[in-house]
């Protein structure tokens, strides 16, 4: 059992009006996981440079390769411990909301997960659109 603490919607530590953490397992956890690595740019990490997306340097290009972006974003979610298929996934552009909307769905340890994740000027924004646990 792999626990890790739970993030807000906004993705700060989710506290209660206690001030105490509270813990994701499961799908849960995964889900949260592969959102944290969809929203973090690849060497922001200091004690892992190789974690996140290579924004930069292959999505946030002149003339960007959708579909090496989206092999670039299923290699992202496939690396993500107890994620073990990516089954299907789809990249939306929103110009005049100026996001990425990233809807995928993904086998893992605990059942198949369908996730949107918004990314871009609302980051942090995601949304659940249904977990399917086996």
């Amino acid at each position: 059992m792999t626990l890790d603490l739970a993030l807000s919607a906004d993705h700060d530590l989710d506290l209660d009006l206690l001030g105490r953490a509270s813990f994701v397992d499961g799908a849960e956890r995964i889900a949260q996981q592969i959102n944290t690595t969809l929203l973090a740019f690849m060497g922001e990490w200091f004690l892992d440079t190789s974690f996140g997306v290579p924004y930069f340097e292959d999505v946030l290009v002149k003339s960007p390769d959708r579909a090496s972006i989206e092999a670039i974003f299923r290699a992202r979610i496939r690396a993500v411990p107890g994620v073990t298929q990516v089954q299907a996934m789809q990249l939306q552009v929103e110009r005049q909301l100026r996001v990425l909307r990233v809807t995928y769905q993904a086998d893992t340890a605990y059942g198949r997960l369908d996730r949107v994740v918004l990314l871009g000027a609302s980051s942090g924004a995601s949304s659940r659109r249904s977990s399917s646990t086996s």
